[in-house]
């Protein structure tokens, strides 16, 4: 029983401390549940509470909760003032921060700070009422009173304040300690330094104030430069006007008389005058003309007035923009940047180490040349002569030199006179001597001079027009801001690179950068799809690596391209001073540097390129350089246009020894006869025991000098223009290829050089024959890397940007070059072509280089087994015969065999066989049958053929 009982009263304790412990343990889980949602809730309450007490404080303010409302705010415009309309929104404001930012030390100073502020706005309105200023003495219920019924000035808090800091400091000494504990508030609040602040916007005015100024000075020196341009225009004009007056009184023998004239003076009626200017012969001259202009004082233009700084080049002075050796900017701001600083990256640095001695690059960004001098013809005296571009280069009579190819400028009135006149003098003597007639004395009287043509007048810069480039000032900041962008995109991938130097060209920008030891050259290049992408450009082309450098170049397209004017190139004295004649101004590399090449070194270029990628545009700009660089006896042009539209423009300029060639038959006799005449002069040059074109001309010049009478003539060089080669290979695909292979192969030392485009860059058209001897290429935008790697042997033209980008590719360089084409448009190539016709040089063109073409052609067509179909006979035609009657059997297979032709000749060849009687009709799979013996097929020949 007992141990029952124990055994109960046990069983009803554990039951009794197990629902205790249950209920204590349910009783801390509900606790600690409860604890951290009483806190949030705690807060969100307080936060509504304080928003909607805030609220209902700033509707009071606007008298909108009625008579309580009014009484409301009464009590707050007396404590706070003009504030009171704040002092809602400053108290919910305060108290969130400080129940969001609870326990922080820096954000109780900074409600510290606000507080002070507030109470700054305060005592700054108490003083705009000027109360304290009148005020006697404090007065508390005044200022409560006042602040209450009017509702401004600063209550009592800022009306005390400012009454005691009045009293104390006066009014200047309050504004200026107010203004110190405003400013020092606002810096605790906003952890900005002020000083910072301040010295970072003064530098900005600074640099801005500094750019337009720089800015200005450029437009100036640019009007400055205009208004030169244009009085040298004026002053030329003039000057043009007044040879013009001077021209009109030389009078010219333009009737032939015969028989004895002892007085050879000239009438001066002005029909004979009109009708003489046309003609260019051995003339007299009336000099009572030049006594009259000798006596005349001559009047000379004179400068204008400027003071001689006006045209001193501008100096901006920059300390972040130095110039290299090369003429290039290096920009080095200082721009903070997070780890490699960008500031020092040099913009349009020195490039371009890999150069060959038939190119040469330069940039000059202040050269201005003189306006050229329009040219006039000079039928009486040799003047003296001056650069194509204005430049004189003699101004005292002396005996005439060599002509250069720079020469063909008239010079001043007072020069000219004194030529004409004592040439006028010296005919006018050795006529009255002799008492010639005029006839005889063209002909053959020694004492006279003989009959000179027209020479060749350079056609004037002022005919091109000038181009306008673009400015762009945040140039460098944009292109320091795409460098740090693409190493930003490189990290991103692992590759740490470092930006070296920013090249900007007129159409693109390289960036090149240096990896760091290890990097792959191979990754950056598989990464080109990501860059483009995180630039957003158009395309990119990577260069790994740059010849001569340890780098990669990254080529970006340019949001804004800059044209580069083909007049822009001439007017540089890198393209005036180059010694060849045959000068090609390609365009400007990425650098911005001008390229000028020498075809004579080339020497035979190929152009490719897709339709609209500026290859017509080029040839133009190869054939003005050449227009203006050499006169038509130094160099001959052939021009080869199946396109028809596109160099017909140039028939009749005196460089041209036949019209432009449009007929793709007669193309291919054009070039056979280059065959020829290659050949001819490497005759020529083994009689005069030479090497070259060269040497040959400096021993003719030789035998000139030394009078012998069997001195031949100079020989010109020779090139040779083909717009459309694809068009050539379709209708004669073996001469044209033939003639291309062996003149680019022998030709250039006879000084004739082969200029081949084409759009269509297939193997069919490009053969391997031609490719191997055309060591000199420029491939501009196509449509895949196939035609790429057919014109340059490696891709790279696929990416380009069009519109005269390209690839340049000449002989010596290990990697072509990217440059951007220079631009000539229509009207410039007519209005050059139209002054060189105007000249009026007479017959330029060369028949009998006509007749030999003519016949070559001829011959080739009958060659080639009567293509056009007609009555010509192929030139088996009688061996063929003669073979059939003597087999006496007659089929297609065999002419193939024995003459190794293709089955659609032997087949003709059948047919004329057939037309002529010696063989019979087809008997379908039978052999023809054969109708004439050997006698009556000899009997034929000598009747029909």
């Amino acid at each position: 029983m007992a141990q029952s009982k124990k055994s109960n009263t046990r069983k009803k304790n554990s039951t009794r401390k197990t629902n205790t412990s249950d209920r204590s343990r349910s009783r801390n889980q509900s606790q600690r549940q409860s604890e951290p949602m009483d806190v949030a809730i705690k807060s969100e309450v307080i936060l509504i509470a304080l928003f909607a007490l805030c609220v209902f404080l700033f509707l009071c303010n606007f008298g909108m909760i009625g008579v309580m409302g009014n009484a409301i705010s009464g009590v707050m415009f007396g404590i706070f003032g003009l504030t009171a309309y704040l002092i809602p929104v400053f108290l919910f404001m305060v108290i969130a921060f400080a129940m969001i930012n609870s326990g922080s030390v820096i954000a109780t100073r900074k409600i510290i700070a606000a507080v002070c502020l507030y109470l700054i706005i305060s005592m700054m309105c108490e003083l705009f009422t000027k109360a304290p200023q009148e005020a006697v003495s404090y007065d508390f219920k005044g200022i409560y009173e006042a602040c209450s019924t009017n509702r401004n000035g600063g209550g009592i808090l800022g009306g005390s304040f400012a009454y005691l800091a009045y009293h104390f400091l006066g009014l200047i000494g309050t504004i200026l300690s107010l203004l110190v504990i405003a400013i020092i508030a606002l810096i605790v609040i906003t952890d900005k330094s002020f000083m910072k602040g301040v010295k970072s916007g003064s530098r900005k005015v600074y640099e801005r104030s500094r750019e337009d100024a720089a800015y200005r000075r450029e437009r100036a020196q640019k009007r400055r430069e205009e208004a030169e341009e244009l009085r040298k225009r004026r002053e030329e004009e003039r000057r043009l006007q007044e040879e013009q007056k001077e021209d009109q009184k030389i009078l010219r023998m333009d009737k032939k008389v015969t028989g004895v004239m002892m007085d050879t003076s000239l009438t001066t009626e002005r029909h004979e005058e009109t009708v003489a200017r046309e003609r260019d012969d051995i003339h007299e001259i009336n000099l009572s003309d030049f006594e009259e202009q000798l006596e005349r004082p001559h009047t000379y233009i004179e400068e204008e007035d400027v003071p001689e700084d006006t045209y001193q080049k501008p100096v901006v002075t920059q300390p972040e923009v130095t110039q290299s050796a090369a003429a290039s900017q290096v920009i080095t701001h200082e721009a903070p940047s997070d780890g490699f600083d960008f500031s020092k990256i040099r913009i349009n640095g020195a490039v371009g180490e890999q150069q060959s001695d038939d190119i040469s690059e330069i940039v000059s960004p202040y050269a201005e040349e003189e306006m050229p001098t329009s040219v006039k013809s000079r039928p009486v005296a040799k003047l003296p002569k001056e650069d194509p571009f204005g430049i004189p280069l003699t101004t005292d009579p002396q005996p005439e030199p060599a002509r250069s190819p720079a020469s063909g400028m008239t010079s001043g009135v007072s020069s000219a006179g004194a030529d004409r006149l004592s040439q006028a003098q010296t005919v006018s003597a050795q006529n009255r001597a002799s008492g010639q007639t005029s006839q005889g004395m063209t002909q053959g009287s020694p004492g006279n001079q003989p009959v000179r043509p027209r020479e060749y007048q350079f056609p004037p810069i002022s005919l091109l027009t000038k181009s306008m480039g673009k400015e762009n000032k945040n140039a460098g900041n944009e292109l320091r801001e795409t460098a740090q962008r693409l190493q930003q995109t490189l990290q991103t991938f692992g590759v740490r690179v470092t930006i070296t130097d920013i090249s900007q060209g007129p159409a693109v920008t390289r960036y090149e950068l240096q990896p760091e030891q290890g990097v792959k050259v191979s990754k950056i290049v598989g990464l080109a799809d990501d860059i483009k992408l995180n630039l957003a450009a158009t395309d990119i082309r990577i260069e790994a690596p740059i010849p001569g450098k340890a780098a990669i170049g990254i080529e970006v397209p340019n949001k804004e391209n800059t044209a580069v004017g083909l007049r822009e190139l001439l007017e540089t004295d890198e393209f005036k001073k180059f010694p060849s004649n045959i000068a090609f101004a390609v365009g400007k590399d990425i650098a911005g540097r001008v390229v000028v090449s020498d075809i004579a070194k080339m020497p035979h270029m190929l152009i490719a390129g897709a339709t609209g990628s500026g290859k017509s545009v080029c040839i133009n700009t190869l054939i003005m350089s050449i227009l203006y660089k050499a006169d038509p006896s130094d160099v001959k042009l052939i021009m080869v246009d199946p396109k028809v539209v596109e160099l017909s423009v140039y028939n009749g300029i005196p460089h041209l020894m036949i019209p432009v060639v449009t007929d793709p038959k007669k193309a291919s006799a054009a070039l056979q006869w280059g065959v020829a005449e290659m050949t001819d002069r490497y005759q020529r040059f083994a009689d005069f025991n030479v090497r070259d074109l060269k040497g040959y001309n400096k021993k003719v010049e030789d035998m000139v000098v030394r009078g012998d009478p069997q001195a031949p003539k100079k020989m010109p060089q020779i090139v040779i223009i083909v717009d459309e080669l694809a068009d050539l290979m379709m209708v004669s695909p073996g001469e044209v290829e033939e003639s291309i292979c062996r003149l680019a192969q022998l030709a250039r030392a006879a000084g004739i050089h082969l200029i081949i485009a084409t759009q269509r860059p297939s193997v069919d058209v490009i053969t391997g024959l031609i490719k191997a001897n055309m060591p000199s290429r420029i491939a501009f935008s196509v449509s895949s890397g196939v035609d790429s790697r057919t014109i340059l042997d490696m891709n790279g033209a696929e990416k380009l940007l069009g519109k005269g980008d390209m690839l340049f590719y000449p002989q010596g360089y290990t990697k072509p070059i990217r440059v951007q084409g220079a631009f000539v448009s229509d009207k410039e190539v007519s209005d050059v072509v139209e002054f060189l016709k105007n000249q009026q040089l007479g017959n330029i063109y060369d028949s009998d280089i006509q007749q030999k073409m003519e016949s070559m052609g001829a011959a080739s067509g009958d060659g080639a087994g009567s293509p056009g179909g007609g009555n010509e006979r192929d030139q088996y035609f009688v061996d063929a015969a003669q073979f059939i009657i003597e087999k006496d059997k007659a089929s297609i297979g065999m002419l193939q065999r024995v003459f190794k032709i293709g089955f659609n000749r032997a087949a003709r060849i059948m047919d004329q066989l057939c037309e002529a009687g010696v063989v019979g009709e087809e008997e379908g799979t039978k052999p023809r049958k054969v109708l004439m013996s050997q006698e009556q097929f000899e009997q034929y020949i000598e009747e029909c053929l």
